[in-house]
């Protein structure tokens, strides 16, 4: 298949990159970790249009995945917390798709910046599953939320007698049965947050619509566009190495020249290129071939961070000593691919879902 981005979309990336390029780029990531500095709001970038891509076109939307996935790129080259894999992606999808009063609701006020609107999965333990009683509250605790340090509402699938709901809660005020637990950041600019919920008021936001593959669509889209922000991320940490490896020199000859660092620069970008192929496929799949959306996801997301972590190590190594020190840049892509391996899925999880879906077999999913 031949295929290729558009002219607007190649602008359109651009235009994203300068944006966040002067709005957050590293200077954020690090000053993030150094100090407690506020999680940036989406309004330095919010005239990109990108957080209602997905939407419906009365609320300013119409775009494609593709769209929202070449920003997203753009996005993890600068390691922006541009909140587009949580809300531009999945929570806008999740809340178009299900389509209540409530759900559009939320949407619009997600839309407007009046409030920061999350999803979250539940753990892998079975105990702290999700669970909404007769008297609609909900109980149970998160994996880690992404950008869950700002959120405002966080949107959870939750097990009742009746099925599966998709339910809202409320985190702000004092109430004691929401618990905040926010981890030391490996990578801040992640914001992530725990939330421990113990009879949480929920809103029920599925009304009559079919829940899971509402939900499922959304989680798809989300691992897309984050394994574009790795892509970006490696695409970066790769031309940072190559720029290196050209102007240091030992032995009168630049490093490049030498075989082992070479191959290394080699093997890193060879990663990317894949992962390029990967991403728009799935990106691309989401619209044209919505049926196969899952599969093509599963490879994109089981790829992009060891892509990314193997870009970061190369970035470090081809630095030698500098490269190992807080005051160098590398070991900040190195933060993003640990953290990132670990969010929605690992690679190991979206493998055994390739696995199942190729071969049609009938596997226990993995969160």
């Amino acid at each position: 298949m031949k295929f290729n981005l558009s002219e607007d979309q190649i602008e359109f990336a651009e235009v994203a990159g300068h944006a966040f390029a002067k709005h957050s780029g590293l200077e954020y990531a690090r000053a993030a970790l150094e100090h407690d500095i506020p999680f940036p709001k989406s309004e330095a970038w919010a005239s990109l249009g990108a957080m209602e891509l997905l939407a419906d076109e009365s609320r300013g939307g119409g775009g494609t995945v593709l769209d929202l996935t070449v920003v997203a790129e753009q996005a993890g080259k600068h390691l922006t917390p541009a909140r587009l894999v949580s809300f531009a992606g999945r929570a806008v999808t999740l809340l178009e798709m299900l389509g209540s009063p409530e759900a559009l609701a939320l949407l619009d006020a997600g839309l407007t910046g009046e409030r920061n609107v999350v999803v979250a999965d539940c753990t892998r333990h079975p105990a702290e599953q999700f669970r909404l009683d007769q008297a609609g509250a909900v109980h149970g605790r998160t994996a880690p939320v992404l950008d869950g340090v700002a959120a405002t509402d966080v949107i959870l699938l939750a097990e009742t007698e009746a099925g599966p709901v998709v339910v809202a809660v409320d985190l702000t005020g004092s109430s004691t049965a929401v618990r905040r637990i926010g981890p030391k950041p490996l990578d801040a600019t992640r914001g992530l947050e725990v939330f421990e919920l113990s009879g949480a008021p929920a809103r029920i936001l599925s009304a009559e619509a079919p829940v899971q593959p509402a939900w499922d669509r959304a989680k798809n889209i989300a691992v897309v566009l984050l394994a574009a922000e790795d892509l970006g991320a490696a695409t970066q940490a790769n031309q940072l190495a190559r720029a290196y490896a050209l102007t240091r020199h030992t032995f009168n000859r630049p490093i490049g020249s030498f075989q082992a660092v070479k191959h290394a620069l080699v093997d890193a970008y060879v990663g990317e290129e894949q992962l390029r192929s990967l991403v728009w496929l799935a990106a691309w799949s989401a619209d044209a071939q919505p049926e196969n959306l899952g599969l093509y996801a599963a490879a994109a997301g089981a790829y992009a961070a060891d892509v990314l972590n193997r870009s970061a190590q190369t970035l470090i190594h081809t630095h030698g000593g500098v490269g190992f020190t807080w005051e160098h840049d590398a070991h900040l892509y190195w933060r993003r691919a640990q953290v990132d391996k670990e969010l929605l899925g690992t690679a190991g999880s979206h493998r055994r879902t390739v696995a199942a879906l190729n071969l049609d077999l009938d596997l226990e999913p993995v969160p």
